[in-house]
């Protein structure tokens, strides 16, 4: 499993655990309010049945006085002792005062409060009225160390036709009621959860790995333009380092030479004109994109690299493999290693032998530059050596290896490079060796 899935496999597992957790939140909320308005409808029914038990004895009786207590106990002892209601209360209205004259908590007998006409218009409107048991003196020995109740009123006459409210106290089983609905409802929601879970689980993770594999593609894809864009400023370097920038640094130099004298060297301006004009060319070359033209077959491609070199400098020897073809890519990258390498030699080892050899070692191809001038030390990169550090970047980049082996005796430098060489017998061999009369 790698880490990726674990992790969205977790992921999944926090979800479904959140996702339980809201429902079941959600759920029990629910069921609360449905619980008090089941409470409510169970407490009004109650009432009512209790109400009609109380007016049946009521109703026969003067209430001017008090009620047989004892009677109306007998008659509601079957509610009490179903736990369907807590206590009963039963107001003779006075006028503006209403009395209780009945009630199975016999301390309540005799207490008075104002008569409420809201109460008497919402009577006379529902014919039930249910409320919350308040917390204050009139409900206090309904209220301390009692279940949730609430409290209904009915409005009903005596014998006399004096108006009378029997109040009914109904417990509310909320809690039961929810923890009941919730003891059905929980299995289902957890099977479901977790049935929804293993069969989005195998979808997500393939669409994850989709995700990341798209991601690392992009980040691939980010790092080649990226290498690209490198690669190719190097190569416009190892263009420009040697021709163009040398041939205009040396224009410069010539031209502030020629400033300094009386008479201006006709001839002299002529040739900067033309280095000028050539470098000119080459630089309208690379800003027309030339240089992503197919360059010629590798030897031509190679001899025209290397060049004749100016008066009094060593014409290169040239060996190829004839059996060695290469792409675009990799003839562009073997021209211009030859050309770097046999303007160095040329420049700066002063060499009076130049040797260039290309070969095939088992697909790859392998450029041999080799000359007898005055060596370095390979392990320092002078700056004079600049085009070498770029061509050495040039060939890690696709993926080869170049060797330098210098003494006082001369240099020898190996490139070899894997990418795009193939074996063909149809190439021609190209060898070029050195004139007679240029020195060894």
């Amino acid at each position: 499993m790698t880490g990726d899935t674990a992790r969205l496999i977790r992921r999944h597992v926090l979800t479904a655990v959140a996702v339980t957790i809201g429902l079941l939140c959600a759920l029990t909320a629910v069921e609360w309010r449905l619980a008090g308005a089941e409470a409510d409808r169970i407490t009004r029914e109650a009432a009512v049945r209790v109400a009609e038990r109380v007016t049946a004895v009521l109703g026969a009786a003067d209430l001017a006085d008090a009620p047989d207590a004892d009677t109306l106990d007998a008659r509601l002892e079957g509610f009490f002792a179903a736990g369907v209601v807590a206590r009963v209360k039963v107001w003779r209205i006075d006028g503006d005062v209403a009395r209780v004259v009945y009630s199975d908590e016999r301390r309540l007998v005799g207490q008075e409060r104002p008569f409420s006409p809201e109460l008497a218009a919402a009577l006379e409107r529902d014919g039930v009225v249910v409320r919350e048991v308040s917390d204050d003196v009139e409900h206090r020995f309904e209220s301390a160390g009692s279940p949730e109740l609430r409290e209904a009123f009915l409005a009903s006459t005596d014998a006399t036709g004096a108006p009378l409210r029997v109040e009914v106290y109904v417990p509310v089983f909320r809690d039961a009621w929810v923890a009941s609905t919730l003891t059905v409802y929980l299995p289902v929601l957890l099977g479901g959860i977790a049935l929804l879970v293993a069969v989005l689980a195998p979808l997500s993770v393939r669409l994850t790995r989709r995700v990341v594999d798209t991601e690392r593609e992009r980040r691939r894809a980010l790092d080649d333009a990226r290498h690209a864009r490198e690669s190719e400023r190097r190569r416009l370097a190892r263009r420009l380092h040697d021709d163009v920038l040398q041939n205009l640094g040396g224009a410069a130099l010539a031209l502030e030479a020629l400033a300094r004298r009386d008479h201006p060297d006709t001839e002299r301006l002529r040739a900067i004109a033309g280095t000028v004009a050539a470098d000119a060319r080459t630089l309208r070359g690379l800003l027309a994109d030339d240089l992503v033209a197919d360059p010629p077959p590798l030897a031509q491609a190679l001899e025209q690299a290397i060049g004749p070199g100016d008066a009094g400098d060593p014409a290169p020897t040239l060996d190829v493999d004839p059996r060695l073809t290469a792409d675009p890519a990799t003839t562009r990258l073997l021209a211009e290693a030859a050309g770097e390498l046999a303007r160095n030699a040329r420049r700066h080892a002063r060499a009076s032998r130049i040797a260039v050899r290309v070969t095939d070692a088992d697909g790859d191809a392998v450029l041999v530059v080799e000359d007898d001038g005055r060596g370095f030390d390979p392990r320092r990169t002078p700056d004079a050596r600049f085009g070498l550090r770029l061509l050495a970047d040039a060939v890690d980049e696709a993926g080869g290896t170049l060797r330098v082996e210098s003494s006082a005796a001369g240099t020898r430098i190996e490139m070899r490079v894997p990418a795009g060489a193939r074996v063909s017998p149809r190439t021609p061999a190209v060898q070029r060796s050195a004139p007679e009369s240029a020195p060894r």
